[in-house]
């Protein structure tokens, strides 16, 4: 039985009986946690805050949260040590939310593991569309989906979440993971950009090519880490993605 979470607000938990996410709201300045954690709370969800990066990684372990909203700008270690630090063991879904509204910041947090980046002034109703995205996305596979995906030398492990190329695991972030599972479902189909977009990151990404290649650049340094000269993601110019056998991609030159 999961232990209950010390609460750390006034906002009573609506009744909820079919919700059991927990979110841990991680953010320094008070006014805003407390909105946060209103509306979070009024979507059903339960809610724990921490207000700098000790806190938020000591309320993490002991509360074992479905989804975490964090802060880049916190006292003592900051969003981005608190992300890389959770990324070592945990692949719980991460929404960054800041300031910074730059494409590098941008870039960095996708990078380092976060499954969503919100910069303020954010809308509430936005925020919880996005919380809801991300945990229908790291949901558990249902029971009519299969527990495991193989192509070719390619396998990914849907319950543990790990990937294999040649029986040797690649370490991918949720993201990169998503992304490698969603081509594995479409094995040699061709999938659009707005497709994998859609699927991967949610409704609100289907117009953002430059983030989908990027991450297929990343996903493709990763297995050639473990696979080098294969080619297991083909490029479909102008249109989209194709996952095949590296023979295949050789013989297309």
């Amino acid at each position: 039985m999961r232990p209950q979470p010390a609460r750390t607000g006034g906002h009573p938990l609506q009744p909820a009986p079919d919700m059991t996410e927990r979110v841990l709201i991680v953010e320094d300045e008070p006014e805003f946690a407390g909105l946060m954690q209103l509306w979070v709370e009024r979507a059903g969800y339960e809610t724990a805050v921490a207000a700098n990066g000790t806190e938020a990684l000591r309320r993490f372990y002991e509360l074992h949260p479905d989804l975490v909203v964090l802060d880049v700008a916190l006292p003592g270690i900051d969003g981005w040590g608190i992300l890389e630090r959770l990324r070592e063991f945990s692949r719980v879904p991460i929404l960054l939310v800041t300031a910074r509204s730059g494409e590098a910041d941008k870039v960095r947090g996708l990078k380092l593991g976060a499954d969503d980046y919100i910069t303020k002034p954010l809308s509430f109703p936005e925020l919880i569309a996005r919380i809801e995205s991300a945990l229908r996305r790291a949901g558990t596979p249902s029971a009519e989906r299969p527990r495991a995906l193989r192509h070719g030398e390619i396998l990914v492990d849907l319950d543990d979440h790990r990937a294999y190329v040649k029986d040797t695991e690649v370490r991918l972030t949720p993201t990169e993971f998503r992304l490698l599972a969603f081509l594995l479902e479409h094995a040699g189909q061709l999938v659009k950009h707005g497709q994998v977009l859609g699927a991967v990151w949610g409704a609100g990404y289907t117009a953002d090519v430059h983030l989908l290649r990027m991450t297929i650049r990343n996903l493709r340094l990763k297995l050639d880490s473990v696979a080098p000269g294969e080619s297991y993601v083909a490029t479909e110019y102008g249109l989209g993605y194709r996952l095949v056998a590296p023979s295949q991609t050789r013989a297309s030159g």
